[in-house]
């Protein structure tokens, strides 16, 4: 599963992939009470802090979430039933190579709103 999704974010041109890095961050955050949700064909996890910028706002931020079945909006939906009791906000993240503008639709009309633009050097 991991393996899939890295090939169609095309993690190799800016990170690369290791299925043993991916374990241990699953395990990880699963360890430190993170919300991670693993399904028969795909998973979606996160961490949940404190804000940088205001400690009582819980922030959650989105680290991956892949599904290759049909089960991919039943994830989404556990993380934001965890964060609607355990945070006050959760962050989605989009990758410019897989649907972005599909993706943007989707979150958009679940109530979330566009946030800020990420971008990579890679040295």
């Amino acid at each position: 599963m991991g393996t899939e999704f890295a090939r169609r974010a095309d993690l190799k041109s800016h990170v690369g992939y290791d299925d043993e890095s991916m374990a241990d961050t699953f395990a990880t955050l699963i360890e430190n009470g993170h919300p991670v949700f693993i399904g028969q064909q795909g998973a979606i996890g996160a961490t949940s802090l404190p804000h940088p910028f205001n400690k009582a706002h819980i922030a959650a931020q989105e680290l991956f979430w892949w599904s290759e079945g049909r089960e991919g909006l039943a994830l989404l939906n556990a993380l934001e039933s965890y964060c609607d009791e355990h945070c006050h906000s959760l962050q989605m993240i989009t990758l410019e190579q897989v649907e972005p503008e599909r993706m943007g639709r989707l979150y958009e009309k679940r109530g979330y709103a566009p946030l800020e633009h990420s971008y990579i050097k890679v040295f």
